[in-house]
């Protein structure tokens, strides 16, 4: 028998040593790292606390900001990273000025057409379970589907709360995660590997199996400022310039693409051999043939800028995939100061005054 207590004795003390090692872990990657907020809990709550708050010790909108704000700005922070800053950048979630509309339980994707769009931090953040490997722990998250997840798993599941099927979406914005259905023509690796076997252009890291994500693209444009789409200089709170109008080709003009595919390669023309002659020759963006999210019909991302690509004299308006880097498109281009057409019966016309020399 005392053996036997002995034994129940040794392993009561294994799993007391296991579970505080995994708390005292846990808390040192989080705000309850005492190291971090030496006041624990009181750093953020106290007694009743603001009115309309969990017992906060000031206004949600300005909580986040004690610590992760900038003295230049008015918002005097304690953290080394300065949130706030960048949240006053050209393009950015508008966090400062929403964040009142938040509310606690509150769930999300929005499911009424009235209620008022918001960014707040604790749309994508639990302050109790955030680590900084895992900024996102604990957050909850949405399958773009219909199917609410009490702890997201993936980036792009934290994104799709408010940038998929939203009842509420503006009219300029499109559901997301309709983008990146599986069933799709084509879409950018960001739920599952890429449907595309030949894409010479990837830079060494990546390759046909590689998965990336939301904030591989929309991020701080200063990479020695806090990380996260928070905001950026760019539109659409992208990372790197991404020219969509016309004009001339650049290792700036098209930062964002290059960060993923060789320039070199693609004005090779390695994996499409008209490439240079698009965006080289006749100045066209990336942003007139491809949809950096995903296609429902066409192959190869094809999704054409309606604004400079129309149907042809017969009424064409296609893309077809043909042969691996020699695709046939059946359509009226104008850029530039040409306007071309693309026939089904064959050939490539340039049909007004300013055509190029030999068309």
């Amino acid at each position: 028998m005392k053996k036997r207590n002995n034994i129940l004795l040794l392993l009561a003390a294994l799993f007391f040593f296991i579970v505080s090692f995994s708390l005292a872990h846990a808390l040192n990657e989080t705000h309850l790292d005492r190291s971090k907020l030496p006041l624990g809990c009181v750093s953020c709550h106290k007694n009743h606390g603001t009115s309309s708050t969990v017992m906060l010790e000031r206004p949600k909108n300005q909580l986040c900001f004690k610590c992760h704000g900038n003295v230049k700005t008015g918002a005097p922070g304690e953290a080394s990273t300065d949130i706030y800053s960048v949240l006053l950048k050209q393009s950015n979630h508008p966090i400062i000025q929403t964040t009142q509309y938040h509310y606690r339980g509150e769930s999300l994707p929005e499911r009424s057409t009235t209620t008022t769009r918001h960014a707040a931090c604790f749309d994508c953040h639990n302050p109790h379970l955030l680590t900084s490997s895992n900024p996102l722990n604990g957050a909850k998250g949405y399958s773009g589907r219909g199917l609410q997840i009490n702890k997201a798993q993936y980036e792009y599941q934290v994104c799709y709360k408010c940038h998929s099927d939203s009842a509420n979406l503006p009219s300029s914005a499109s559901d997301i995660a309709s983008k990146f259905e599986a069933g799709n023509a084509a879409f950018h690796p960001v739920e599952t590997v890429g449907k595309n076997n030949n894409v010479p252009s990837l830079v060494a890291s990546l390759s046909t199996v590689s998965i990336i994500t939301c904030s591989d693209c929309h991020n701080n444009d200063d990479i020695s400022g806090a990380k996260g789409p928070h905001g950026s200089n760019y539109d659409y709170i992208l990372s790197e310039n991404y020219t969509m109008d016309t004009g001339a080709e650049s290792p700036y003009a098209y930062e964002l693409c290059y960060k993923c595919h060789r320039r070199s390669s693609l004005l090779n023309d390695d994996s499409f051999q008209a490439h240079k002659k698009h965006i080289v020759y006749e100045n066209a963006s990336c942003f007139a043939c491809h949809d950096a999210h995903g296609t429902l019909n066409y192959a190869n991302l094809i999704n054409f800028d309606t604004t400079i690509v129309t149907p042809n004299s017969l009424g064409e308006l296609n893309y077809l995939k043909v042969v691996a880097g020699k695709p046939r498109c059946f359509l009226t281009c104008h850029i530039s100061s040409q306007t071309y057409e693309h026939k089904i019966t064959g050939g490539l016309y340039c049909i007004n005054s300013n055509c190029p020399p030999g068309w």
